[in-house]
């Protein structure tokens, strides 16, 4: 009986890992969607989106506007690339002569625990490290949820281009970072116009 055990308890933990690896190999190789190029203010931006098991849909909450991915079949997953449009607005009544820059603009939009249904200290938030994304500066922030059921990993960037505040979010599983990573790395701020 022991020893049915062990090959029932071996026979699971090689599903589980072939499973993980499967998930992980696909996050790095699954083919993103063809790029588009949104414009959500007059700053518009470019990228490749997730594949189609990511469903996509309007985003427009808590002063951001864009698109947001959920990954079908899944905890909740999902990666969101937005304005934070305040800050183009405020740019656009002085008539663009108020130059912005990220570090004067950046709290604004930073990640918080405020509005979730879970109590703050369920959050573990790293600091802000400063990045490049598009050519530009940025910050990511990276913080891991823990929940009752799972613990889930987040990462932030934030990145701004004439005045214009973006932020590209994951919250999920860690096998699917890497996919979000490969969505960010497609970013563009220069036009793209259709041939």
């Amino acid at each position: 009986m022991r020893r049915l055990t062990w090959i029932v308890l071996s026979f699971s933990i090689f599903a589980i890992l072939s499973a993980c690896d499967k998930a992980d190999r696909e996050a790095r190789t699954e083919p993103l969607g063809a790029a588009e190029t949104f414009h959500w203010n007059e700053q518009p931006i470019t990228f490749q989106p997730p594949p189609a098991d990511w469903k996509r849909q309007k985003h427009n909450q808590g002063g951001l506007l864009g698109v947001w991915f959920t990954h079908s079949a899944s905890v909740g997953e999902r990666i969101y690339i937005s304005d934070y449009y305040k800050v183009g607005r405020r740019s656009q009544r002085n008539n663009h002569q108020l130059r912005l820059a990220l570090d004067d603009v950046v709290e604004e939009t930073r990640f918080s625990t405020d509005g979730w249904p879970f109590p703050p200290d369920s959050f573990v938030i790293g600091e802000m490290i400063p990045d490049t994304i598009a050519g530009v500066p940025a910050y990511r922030l990276d913080f891991t949820l823990n929940t009752p059921e799972r613990s889930l990993v987040g990462r932030e960037y934030y990145f701004m281009k004439n005045n214009y505040l973006f932020e590209a979010a994951y919250l999920g599983l860690p096998v699917n970072l890497t996919l979000f990573e490969r969505v960010v790395d497609t970013i563009s701020l220069d036009p793209v116009e259709a041939p």
